[in-house]
């Protein structure tokens, strides 16, 4: 064998290395029921090498064509198959590089009014700088996701437009449009990762508590938000601020009405309350 270079696809030459040979065989072979031996493996590349015909120079591409007939040749069907599967793969792989870069020039250089592509969400200005590096990085996380993540049966069906994966280029990273259970983290408090807060006691609290969760939700994930039973997550902080102000209002009627008398204020608030709390168990 004089072969000493191999011609890549971008048109370069490097040194031939036959473990490239011998690794990509042992690749196509390993998932399969029963694997090639070493000395298999070794028998078939001593094969493709022979077939170089004293050549000097020969293409990444030539290789693997005569890697597929010797494989065949040697009765390794199933495993011929599977390399010829990999080499799909890898082309397919090249071409979404292709596509991704294409993808950026029109993100550098096209204005949005011009390019689908940079009109795909309305709350982002594309035309913008950190319009274009966010949409730089999606389309960079969605090349990933299609070529080194997805099963090829959902990267295929997802590519020919039988399914549609929503937001692919967060699916790594993150949830995507939740609920938030607000009754759950208004009960005994919550932690948004930075401090504890507490349970709120008055329906401006719950309000404020709401608009952090929100905030605190945003910054884990992605896309839209939303409340279930907005209105019985904040029904308690009504309750709360409504029994607070009839227990203020009642103290005052009562300076108004007979002074002072033998209530403090602090003592007079605990006794009302405990009415307000028996009167809600008896007519509950």
């Amino acid at each position: 064998m004089t072969v000493t270079t191999v011609t890549k696809r971008a048109g370069h030459a490097v040194p031939y290395d036959r473990a490239k040979i011998l690794n990509a065989i042992a690749a196509a072979s390993k998932e399969y029921v029963h694997p090639m031996t070493a000395l298999e493996i070794d028998e078939v590349t001593a094969a493709v090498e022979a077939s170089f015909e004293n050549r000097a120079e020969i293409s990444v591409e030539e290789i693997q064509d005569l890697v597929e007939k010797q494989l065949l040749a040697h009765g390794f069907y199933d495993i011929a198959r599977r390399y010829i599967t990999y080499r799909q793969r890898h082309a397919q792989r090249r071409l979404a590089q292709k596509h991704l870069m294409a993808s950026y020039r029109d993100i550098f250089f096209a204005d949005a009014v011009d390019s689908d592509l940079k009109r795909d969400n309305a709350n982002i200005n594309t035309d913008a700088s950190m319009g274009i590096m966010l949409k730089l990085g999606a389309e960079g996380a969605k090349h990933f996701v299609d070529n080194y993540v997805l099963d090829e049966r959902y990267a295929t069906a997802d590519r020919e437009n039988f399914i549609h994966i929503h937001d692919k280029d967060f699916s790594l990273i993150t949830f995507n449009c939740c609920q938030i259970d607000l009754l759950k983290l208004f009960r005994g408090g919550f932690s948004t990762g930075h401090g504890f807060l507490r349970e709120p006691n008055s329906i401006r609290a719950y309000a404020s508590l709401a608009c952090i969760a929100i905030q605190s939700n945003q910054n884990d994930m992605f896309g839209g938000q939303s409340i279930n039973a907005f209105d019985y997550a904040m029904a308690d902080g009504v309750k709360k601020s409504f029994r607070k102000a009839l227990v203020e209002e009642a103290w005052k009627a009562l300076l108004y009405r007979l002074g002072r008398g033998q209530f403090t204020h602090e003592a007079f608030k605990k006794a009302l309350r405990h009415e307000l709390d028996f009167a809600v168990c008896v007519y509950a």
